[in-house]
């Protein structure tokens, strides 16, 4: 099943109505919502229980084989925009082969490079991950550009841009660790979709 997809509402900031625009290729989990001006690209799994709701802040923008896990939340303040890689201003920009993990916040204005890993429970706002980067669990990411392939520590609270320049890159092994959560969900998008199918089972 597709999850629950919804025009954005009218409000006085935009009378719009913009729709999702969702690849036939995603899965978008029945128990997930995704509201208003969404592109979400191939290859894309949303897992039950997100919310991806471009009813204040947008567009959003989720690149191909990203996956965004149970309970994230995606949402956008009306005022703030960062470049995606197509030159346009996006509320929020996801990029390719990105991990977005259970219960995290990507709160528009954000930016989140290709190959990107969102640990558990961590907040994105207001700031620009540049690819590669690897965030631990329950870390604040806020008014900060960080220069790719770097490591934000679990539990860390960086709000100044010196923070973020002095943050170590990442190691192999945490990039082995991305990479193999990206590889797990890419095989549950399959998983699902085949689930939906007779001919598959």
């Amino acid at each position: 099943m597709k999850g629950i997809s919804f025009a954005a509402p009218p409000t006085p900031w935009s009378k719009g109505l913009a729709e999702p625009r969702i690849d036939p290729s995603a899965y978008i989990h029945s128990f997930s919502n995704v509201i208003g001006d969404v592109y979400i690209g191939p290859n894309v799994l949303v897992a039950p229980g997100t919310s991806i709701r471009a009813d204040e802040g947008s567009p959003f923008h989720i690149g191909e084989s990203s996956n965004i896990q149970d309970g994230v939340v995606i949402h956008g303040l009306e005022q703030g925009r960062f470049k995606g890689d197509d030159g346009k201003d996006y509320s929020v920009w996801i990029g390719e082969d990105a991990s977005i993990t259970h219960m995290a916040l990507i709160h528009g204005p954000a930016y989140v490079g290709d190959r990107c890993f969102v640990g558990f429970r961590s907040t994105v706002f207001n700031a620009k991950l540049g690819e590669g980067c690897i965030v631990g669990m329950h870390a604040l990411v806020q008014d900060v550009d960080v220069p790719p392939r770097r490591y934000i520590p679990s539990g860390a609270i960086i709000t100044s841009q010196q923070q973020a320049d002095r943050l170590p890159e990442v190691q192999q092994e945490e990039e082995h660790f991305a990479s193999h959560v990206v590889g797990i969900n890419e095989a549950l998008r399959m998983g699902y979709r085949c689930a939906e199918s007779s001919e598959c089972l």
